[in-house]
């Protein structure tokens, strides 16, 4: 289903743009006027935005149960990683992993506009829209006339579910921090199956990878990777000083 617009107002606070990759790590990579550029790639232009700008969000995805309910201490102890840099042994690497998972699913089920289910054999509930609004702000789930089921609840248990289906494939990363001694790292909107995250405009998180300092030729390669697999935009704290060029 496409974006499903709250009550006016929005009296139940639930979340409507939802980051993928949150807003604490892109506002690492802030210029002097508390923004990032982006190369918007449907234009070819590039554009300066706040970490909150829509182009960095999807519009109620994932339902609010997974919004502000098991997505948070994903995101929580990430955040203390690229906060307080460690070494390489007393890092966080589960967090750093755990993480990747889920900006790839969130990023994956932005692109893949889910559209809503009917459990067959189940009536549902004849609900106001406030109603509904009540039960999903309580984290709750609810079932509409005919069996359906709004996309965003779907969506939420399905990447829930990935989470540890898919945790067998990335469970033993460990992640090497990468410093780049000339130039600049670009962020993708997303990875896809490359386990690899910028977190600030000379560093990087790298699965495999020892801590090392790269050269402005290795740093090209990533940019370049990150170029290929962008979607819709990547973004820079100055896309001038990112090179992909030799």
């Amino acid at each position: 289903m496409s974006y499903e617009p709250t009550i006016k107002k929005n009296p139940r606070q639930l979340t409507i743009d939802q980051h993928f990759h949150t807003a604490h790590a892109i506002s690492m990579f802030y210029n002097s006027d508390n923004k990032v550029e982006v190369k918007d790639l449907s234009s070819g232009e590039i554009i300066k935005r706040h970490k909150r700008a829509k182009i960095f969000c999807t519009k109620r995805t994932w339902d609010q149960r997974a919004e502000a309910g098991y997505m948070v201490p994903i995101e929580k102890y990430f955040h203390e990683e690229i906060d307080n840099i460690k070494s390489f042994q007393k890092r966080n690497h589960e967090a750093i992993s755990k993480y990747c998972l889920l900006w790839r699913l969130r990023h994956k089920y932005h692109l893949n506009n889910q559209q809503d289910a009917v459990l067959n054999g189940i009536s549902g509930s004849s609900l106001t829209k406030e109603e509904e609004e009540i039960i999903e702000s309580k984290h709750g789930i609810f079932l509409r006339e005919r069996g359906v089921i709004a996309s965003r609840f779907s969506s939420g248990s399905q990447i829930q579910n990935s989470l540890y289906q898919d945790w067998c494939n990335c469970s033993h990363f460990t992640w090497g921090l990468i410093e780049a001694t000339e130039g600049e790292f670009l962020v993708a909107d997303g990875y896809s199956d490359f386990a690899f995250i910028p977190i600030s405009p000379k560093f990087a998180f790298y699965a495999g990878e020892v801590d090392q300092k790269i050269d402005r030729n290795i740093l090209i390669e990533l940019n370049k990777e990150t170029v290929r697999r962008a979607q819709e935009f990547y973004f820079a704290r100055k896309i001038s000083e990112c090179p992909i060029t030799k």
